[in-house]
């Protein structure tokens, strides 16, 4: 498992349909659990897990060393 984070550089909003709107603030930590190719699947505190892409690095979120 991977020992690397994440932090939101912009506001996020997880939406689908069915289930209440997600939102998560500027400077919110993740923890990445999985990566691909094109994405990486993060966890936040809760334990609710997403992906973010690849391509938004440095524009959404960055990682932390």
């Amino acid at each position: 498992m991977s020992n690397l984070i994440v932090e939101l550089l912009a506001p996020i909003e997880i939406k689908k349909e069915g289930y209440p709107t997600i939102s998560y603030a500027k400077g919110v930590l993740f923890k990445i659990i999985h990566t691909s190719t094109s994405r990486y699947l993060v966890k936040a505190d809760d334990g609710f897990t997403f992906t973010l892409s690849r391509e938004d690095e440095d524009i959404t979120w960055r990682q932390i060393d």
